[in-house]
């Protein structure tokens, strides 16, 4: 079972997601409208959404957002701080290796696209990260750009980092999992773990270029500083910032 579709986890990820991210949304925002070159009327496709933290934002703006994550948690939320905010939102319940299945019927493409926080790439290993990068691709408009932000591999590789046993780095991925007080109360069922793939910039530069997108650039980012700043290879995340290339370029 995906740890997101536990309500339990969800609400708890949720408070922490607030408590640290929500502050530095509304200047997230205004990097990712002025980055994407969008305005009133545009369309954004939103993957990991959460609980609209950026989509709720973007609609403040008039832009048209499509929003899609695969806790049921999460979008009620989305779903409830929308309505709190008289904003309308398109939001979908589903895997983001289905994004070709409840897109199916739209027909004009997007105005941008992001995938912040680590929505979802990552965890699904590169094949399936790189199949999801090429659907993104797919629903943009020629010229559209695409925001995401990923772990930052480098930390892994520096220092005392590459000795934990948590990190495999002949394969670069994180194994992960809750530790075992966490279900000492209220849940005695499936124990969650999960393998995150970290990647660095060389490598997810070559799966966006593979998936089509051009004009790629790797910087840093902090929650709330979202400015171009220059990548460090102690920052957490990365922000990848590429573009579907015009027909023929």
């Amino acid at each position: 079972m995906n740890p997101w579709k536990n309500e339990r986890f969800a609400s708890e990820s949720l408070e922490a997601i607030d408590r640290q991210f929500l502050p530095g949304t509304e200047k997230e925002v205004e990097f990712i409208i002025k980055e994407l070159g969008i305005s009133i009327g545009s369309s954004v496709l939103d993957i990991g959404c959460g609980a609209g933290r950026h989509s709720i934002e973007l609609a403040k703006s008039g832009i048209a957002v499509t929003g899609v994550d695969i806790s049921p948690k999460m979008l009620a939320e989305a779903r409830h701080r929308a309505e709190e905010n008289n904003i309308k939102l398109t939001l979908l319940e589903g895997d983001i290796l289905r994004l070709s299945e409840f897109l199916n019927g739209r027909v004009e493409a997007f105005d941008g696209a992001i995938c912040i926080c680590e929505s979802g790439l990552g965890t699904l290993g590169w094949q399936k990260d790189l199949s999801v990068l090429k659907a993104i691709h797919g629903y943009l408009a020629f010229g559209a750009k695409l925001i995401l932000t990923t772990y930052n591999g480098l930390k892994k590789y520096r220092g005392e980092m590459i000795k934990a046993k948590s990190f495999d780095y002949l394969q670069g991925s994180v194994h992960w999992r809750l530790p075992d007080d966490w279900y000492e109360e209220h849940y005695n069922g499936e124990r969650f773990k999960d393998i995150q793939r970290v990647y660095i910039p060389s490598e997810i530069t070559m799966l966006c270029e593979i998936a089509g997108f051009g004009d790629i650039e790797i910087c840093g980012c902090r929650p709330g500083e979202f400015n171009r700043q220059p990548l460090e290879p102690d920052d957490i995340e990365m922000m990848v910032l590429c573009r579907k290339k015009r027909a023929g370029k």
